[in-house]
């Protein structure tokens, strides 16, 4: 093998010490999450380019060298697509490493398919195909195969050329500035804190609802989520979004009313049915002013329609000058938002907004137009002929 399997805190402490000489590592996880509301840590693959470990946490008492290790601005943590990684090691150590470099972040603007994947992203550079036969491992159990370790550490071990290609790559086309914001934001800890007040916004079917039955669904949202962290259970083990709606919508007062509700098994209302009412009744006394906001999405009027027309077109020739997928960096939707408020849409923010939200502000403001010429749409600047 050409990678340790770690199992003892003197040993993690050893290869975190090794890790710390050099000016990066990549590092990926496996996890757990089917059966519980907290992923389960079950693996923590790193690499740099002299050594290359896997981690069993598990088997791991002391992570201290290893929290140690993600915090060292010296040290940059290479991740592909890592918002579940970055959550988990958040939820282990209550901090984000840091600090981050994002490979498929990398990869969009430098001119990769929209959300390239891991394995299409390291045929792309090194021509490795990577396999799939272990994808749906169950990475908690012990012992694991070699076989099993070894697809593992794939996802570090092929991670380094991948990036020391993205990085090079950036640093000619002169693009490492424009995803300066994105990767600081990526370390940023309230990234990964639940706002339980809003998760009624996530329900399905929440657009049936409205004024005090959108504060009832707020309540039994929060109380799901705090009741799914204290049995580490998954949300919907708890109680189902549409059980959430029924609720809302109906507003039972006794336990008759609730077992009406046909979504609901009658074993759910044995044991929390109390609490559910209770519930229900706090918010049905509830003030208007304590109830939840739905901000309806303002409708472009004609000329407005027209303008993101113009703005759409512009996107697919900046799209096509830098050798970017469109839906990389910029969608309708951005480009509506864009136009109705501009602090709200990425087109305003870190590099879609070096690529192409300064030069659509310019058309906005009429700083610039577009022409045809020679049969080709073209943005000229004022003053230009």
């Amino acid at each position: 093998m050409d990678y340790q399997f770690i199992t003892s805190d003197k040993d993690l402490a050893e290869f975190c010490q090794q890790l710390a000489l050099g000016d990066y590592c990549a590092v990926d996880t496996e996890f757990i999450r089917e059966k519980t509301y907290y992923p389960l840590l079950s693996l923590i693959q790193i690499a740099n380019e002299h050594h290359m470990a896997c981690i069993d946490p598990f088997a791991i008492d002391n992570f201290e060298p290893l929290r140690q290790l993600f915090q060292n601005q010296y040290v940059v943590k290479v991740f592909h697509s890592p918002s579940q990684d970055l959550e988990i090691l958040y939820q282990q150590f209550a901090e984000v490493p840091s600090p981050i470099f994002d490979t498929q972040l990398a990869a969009a603007v430098l001119g990769f398919q929209h959300q390239i994947s891991y394995a299409d992203l390291v045929f792309g550079v090194t021509g490795t195909r990577l396999e799939k036969k272990h994808t749906r491992a169950d990475w908690s159990k012990r012992p694991l195969s070699d076989d099993e370790l070894d697809y593992a550490m794939d996802d570090v071990r092929y991670l380094r050329p991948v990036y020391h290609q993205m990085k090079t790559d950036l640093e000619e086309k002169k693009r490492s500035s424009w995803i300066e914001k994105d990767l600081l934001a990526m370390s940023e800890s309230s990234f990964y804190e639940i706002d339980t007040s809003l998760l009624w916004q996530r329900l399905k079917g929440v657009q049936k609802l409205k004024g005090q039955q959108l504060f009832i669904a707020q309540q039994l949202c929060k109380w799901r989520e705090q009741r799914a962290q204290q049995r580490n259970r998954p949300r919907r083990w708890i109680a189902a979004d549409d059980w959430i709606i029924e609720i809302s919508k109906k507003k039972p007062s006794s336990i008759e009313q609730l077992s009406s509700i046909r979504e609901i098994p009658e074993k759910v209302i044995e044991r929390q049915g109390k609490m559910i009412l209770q519930i229900v009744e706090q918010a049905l006394q509830s003030d208007a002013s304590q109830w939840p906001e739905v901000h309806k999405p303002r409708s472009l009027n004609p000329a407005q329609q027209a303008l993101g027309d113009c703005l759409m077109g512009i996107c697919r020739m900046i799209a096509e000058d830098n050798n970017i997928a469109i839906a990389t960096f910029a969608t309708r939707k951005d480009i509506d938002n864009l136009i109705l408020n501009q602090k709200a849409s990425r087109l305003a923010q870190g590099w879609r907004f070096n690529m192409a939200g300064e030069l659509l502000l310019g058309f906005i403001h009429g700083q610039s137009s577009l022409v045809v010429k020679q049969g080709e749409l073209q943005l000229c600047s004022d003053g230009d002929s």
